[in-house]
């Protein structure tokens, strides 16, 4: 593949671009839109027409919301864009206040008159989704958003956009942006600039701490009180995740059990630096203090490779998302750090963001948003009255991504016969890991204990990071010297306004994604029961659709195990590179 230059993305054929007044215009019809079928629906004279209008208008306002995350990263007045998610949120309650009048309106009419009005009703899928409420109650009503939910986390952000971090680089007093800080404090090739800028920047968390504070207690209350009798938030979120807490069981028990030989890599790695014990922020930041630089375009050519033996259609789809500007890799300040892939499903699109920075972290981040693009679009395009929030698990959403970058970087390092880089690209993958299993287990650990204290009033921040710091000894099982007391200011999935419980679909993602690739290697027709899985998303209690297209019984731990087997084969592989010098 030729040297790629352009990293910037197209946005100018999406819902008006960066032309806001052409994207408030659009809002404006969507309401009058909603306004029309409210007034309708309110009588019950709702047609067939209206609910295909309503299922476009749905897939209209989750264009807009995409695009709303893709200005953040432009060099937008922030004051005339933050309004506009206001708006949108405004929709999408509007839309829920829709189907909860329909709802109560069903509820109310006899056999005969349903029965008369399915008649007209000639769109299956849709009449499937109303006959389902009607009988099991509204999905849509109960993952009902909370419009202040949403205040309070677009609040949160912009604290973050806001924080001044001082600048240890200058000899003047300077300042950067926490973005920049955060980015510098992990990637820094010197060690000792990446630890002063790591704890500049927790200092200027600490002064910000109870605003921080403040806004998670305000999240947790509301989502507390709007809760349902005997039902604690995790059971709705795992409940919205296609998955028992049975299986959820599984997976920590099997965590459990292998945690000595998990933590073997942290001993050597220990013993590699003269320590008896890695620091938290050690173990976050690279160890290796220069990687072989990996550009744009030598990521794209590796991971369309990595994907040869496993489906033909993925390396088309990759190169298509570059060619039609679907990509935005520029590092920009305006960038949060991580990515994200935001859909346009009415469009048939997507549109990643990252800051690459030639680094072989940047390279798995581009592989992973592209799993996450090339998810949706094997998504089906079918009329529906529910939003994707609302029967998209996120247990799914972090299958395809994590998936293509596991591929990604299991490639890099068997196809190098240069042990010394070898060791390097398996240091860079067992650190991915331990973040899935170890450090996203700590945030679970914390969100989970936080909602108990919650229920006897607020918690204070001193609280917060002695709770932060207990739980991260917890899921690295007492191995590290030290660990990091503002996980739950710096972690944005903590004051996700749609998703709490944000963390552990991630591990799943992990694991489940390690275990099918296994099944890829041996399964011919594996390409194609992949596509249908991802397709089915939403159809089917994700539990459901794993046994239906894989035959695995995610509740027993045999599935699990296997997993980890594999992830501990690099640590083995590693131990040996290392004692061999390299």
């Amino acid at each position: 593949m030729e040297q790629i230059n352009t990293v910037r993305w197209k946005l100018d054929n999406l819902q008006g671009g960066l032309d806001l007044e052409s994207f408030k215009d659009k809002l404006m019809i969507i309401n009058e839109q909603l306004t029309k079928i409210q007034t309708d629906i309110t009588k019950f004279k709702i047609s067939e027409n209206e609910l295909i209008t309503l299922s476009k208008v749905i897939k209209q306002i989750e264009s807009a919301e995409s695009l709303y995350y893709c200005l953040t990263t432009e060099d937008v007045d922030q004051n005339i864009l933050s309004p506009l998610i206001g708006n949108i949120s405004a929709l999408k309650s509007k839309i829920r206040v829709i189907l909860s009048i329909a709802q109560v309106n069903l509820n109310n009419m006899s056999e005969e008159q349903f029965t008369n009005w399915s008649k007209d009703i000639t769109q299956i899928n849709l009449l499937n989704e109303i006959k389902k409420n009607k009988e099991k109650g509204s999905r849509v009503e109960k993952n009902r958003l909370n419009e202040s939910l949403h205040s309070l986390a677009a609040t949160y952000r912009q604290m973050k956009r806001d924080l001044k971090v001082k600048n240890v680089y200058e000899s003047e007093d300077k300042e950067i942006s926490y973005s920049e800080a955060n980015y510098l404090s992990f990637n820094d090739p010197d060690h000792n600039k990446r630890r002063r800028v790591f704890e500049e920047l927790n200092r200027s968390l600490e002064k910000e701490a109870n605003s921080f504070a403040s806004i998670y207690n305000q999240m947790v209350g509301i989502r507390l009180k709007d809760g349902k009798k005997n039902v604690s938030v995790l059971d709705e979120s795992l409940k919205l995740n296609g998955i028992s807490k049975q299986i959820l069981n599984a997976i920590w028990g099997v965590l459990d059990a292998n945690i000595t030989e998990i933590s073997s890599y942290l001993r050597i790695k220990s013993e590699e630096l003269g320590k008896e014990k890695l620091s938290w922020y050690e173990l976050m930041s690279s160890t290796v203090e220069e990687y072989p630089p990996f550009h744009f375009s030598e990521a794209v050519k590796g991971l369309t490779k990595s994907l040869e033996n496993i489906d033909s259609n993925m390396i088309e789809f990759i190169n298509k998302c570059i060619r039609n500007g679907w990509v935005d890799a520029e590092p920009r300040n305006t960038k949060q750090p991580g990515g994200f892939c935001a859909p346009f499903l009415d469009e048939g699109e997507s549109r990643i963001s990252l800051s690459f920075d030639n680094t072989i972290d940047s390279a798995r981040r581009l592989a992973h948003e592209l799993g996450h693009a090339w998810h949706y679009q094997q998504m089906k395009d079918a009329p529906s009255l529910c939003f994707t929030d609302d029967s998209f698990e996120l247990t799914m959403a972090e299958t395809a991504s994590i998936f293509f970058e596991t591929v990604y970087l299991d490639y890099i390092a068997q196809s190098t016969n240069d042990l010394a880089a070898k060791k390097i690209y398996l240091e860079s993958n067992i650190q991915r890991c331990l973040n899935y299993l170890m450090n996203i287990r700590g945030a679970f650990l914390f969100e989970e204990k936080f909602y108990e204290l919650r229920k006897n009033g607020d918690v204070d921040p001193v609280q917060m990071e002695q709770l932060s710091l207990k739980c991260q000894e917890q899921a690295y099982g007492n191995s590290l010297s030290e660990y990091e007391p503002f996980v739950w200011i710096k972690y944005d999935h903590f004051y996700q306004a749609d998703t709490p419980f944000y963390n552990y679909p991630y591990v799943f993602g992990f694991l489940f994604s390690i275990g099918i690739i296994e099944i890829a290697k041996k399964d011919e027709l594996f390409a194609e029961r992949f596509q249908e899985f991802l397709s089915e998303t939403g159809v089917i209690p994700l539990d459901q659709l794993v046994k239906k297209h894989f035959d695995i019984d995610l509740a027993k731990p045999n599935f699990w195990q296997g997993s980890i087997k594999k992830f501990l084969k690099d640590i083995q592989d590693y131990i040996k590179l290392a004692k061999k010098g390299y």
